[in-house]
């Protein structure tokens, strides 16, 4: 699927939620549960954060404090984003905090035993194989070949290619700098990188179970 095309799909399902969505001083879910609210964004990530397709992330189990984090990002502007920054408005600290608790206590489930698998771009071995030439200097954060979380950092390993591509073309995009403190750790690596040696490192992150 062409970069563009995931961005507009992406773009236009993440709308179709702005307009459940009510914007203002006081928070619109005001009394609602940590699953009511994560319901909300199912429309885009999937049942309890299980992503319902390529171009969008698998969110289930990933470390509470990295989803706050990510979350106050987009709600302050200091994360580039299409729709989520608008989205993220919507809700108080303490309910983003309750999304995040919910999401970490998800199963995660790995793109390729997705029921929309077949919607997603293949993996390919040999760039796959290049990949893992390359990743040692990710290890320092990304540990276990991707499978490693902790503060900051997400489970790589199994996440749909499709949506890591375009992430690491997105580092290369001098126009989306990535927020702190993210940036401090990435930024040196990804100038070291081409985006084709970062195109085969996305493809031994999604190959891995």
């Amino acid at each position: 699927m062409h970069y563009a095309t995931m961005r507009t799909v992406t773009a236009v399902a993440a709308g179709l939620l702005i307009g459940s969505l009510s914007f203002g001083s006081t928070s619109a879910w005001a009394g609602a549960t940590a699953e009511m609210l994560s319901n909300t964004c199912a429309g885009c990530h999937g049942t309890n954060g299980i992503s319902a397709g390529p171009g969008m992330p698998t969110i289930a189990g990933f470390p509470a404090d990295h989803t706050k984090q990510v979350m106050q990002q987009f709600k302050n502007g200091e994360r580039f984003s299409t729709i989520m920054g608008r989205i993220a408005k919507g809700y108080s600290d303490e309910e983003i905090v309750a999304m995040a608790n919910f999401f970490a206590k998800q199963p995660w489930q790995n793109a390729v035993n997705n029921p929309n698998s077949k919607m997603a771009t293949a993996v390919d071995a040999k760039q796959a194989a290049a990949g893992q030439k390359l990743v040692k200097q990710c290890e320092k954060c990304h540990e276990e070949n991707g499978r490693a979380q902790g503060e900051g950092v997400p489970r790589m390993a199994g996440q749909w290619l499709d949506y890591i591509l375009v992430k690491m073309k997105d580092y290369k995009d001098a126009s989306i700098k990535p927020p702190i403190p993210q940036e401090k750790k990435m930024a040196a690596q990804i100038e070291k990188l081409s985006l084709d040696e970062l195109t085969s490192i996305a493809h031994f992150y999604a190959s891995q179970k």
